[in-house]
């Protein structure tokens, strides 16, 4: 196990628009205010999403994309750094339903979208945290040494 304690700089609200790209937001809003790293929490409304299964036996993500309106039941997950390159890697995970009731979920990808609107929470940390290539599985994993 690897672990890290850090204190907490600040609290972000963001509130993403119709047609804007969840990842990319993030990302972007992240370069802006040049945030250290974080935990990130979201809800709202998509009308498309491309939600990952990482699939062990070809280390690659494997896309579901949902193409109808649905609710942003919940979204998780954190922001952190590429060790070598200081690019943000934002790992997510979604939650959306169906007007039914049905549920679907995955690693979020880039072409996830905005419908109405997706209200983010990012609690930024005081240090920053890193991202290192792990080659056993092809992933950019905490490096928290």
């Amino acid at each position: 196990m690897q672990s890290k304690f850090d204190e907490l700089k600040g609290i972000h609200f963001l509130r993403l628009l119709k047609g804007e790209d969840v990842i990319g937001s993030i990302i972007n809003y992240c370069k802006e205010k040049n945030l250290t790293s974080g935990t990130i929490y979201g809800l709202g409304a998509v009308s498309k999403a491309s939600l990952g299964y990482y699939d062990l036996e070809t280390k690659i993500y494997l896309e579901n994309k949902f193409e109808f309106n649905a609710e942003l039941l919940n979204c998780t997950g954190n922001i952190s750094k590429n060790e070598e390159t200081g690019d943000y890697i934002p790992h997510l995970h979604m939650i959306i339903g169906d007007r039914d009731g049905n549920t679907f979920g995955g690693h979020v990808m880039p072409d996830t979208i905005i419908s109405v609107t997706g209200e983010f929470v990012i609690f930024e940390m005081c240090s920053t945290i890193s991202r290192k290539l792990d080659g056993e599985f092809n992933l950019f994993l905490l490096n928290l040494q």
